[in-house]
């Protein structure tokens, strides 16, 4: 190896992009598990607005599953 190459590794380039690289991973983590659980929590939040009636009422459809008789 020639004396240039050996000198042109910059040890702070490689750890910024080295903490570039984690930035960017946790950011896409946060929305790989963000976006389901604000999705889940919007559902929920909008289902507190739904009467008490509505939520103990049988299934309008009980036919659309199929169910065990004894």
């Amino acid at each position: 190896m020639k004396q240039n190459e050996a000198n042109m590794w910059d040890k702070q380039m490689s750890l910024a992009q080295v903490f570039g690289q984690m930035v960017a991973g946790s950011f896409f983590a946060v929305l790989a598990l963000g976006i389901p659980i604000a999705f889940i929590l919007f559902f929920y939040f909008l289902g507190t607005f739904l009467p008490i009636e509505s939520k103990q009422a049988d299934d309008p459809t009980p036919d659309s599953f199929a169910h065990m008789t004894n």
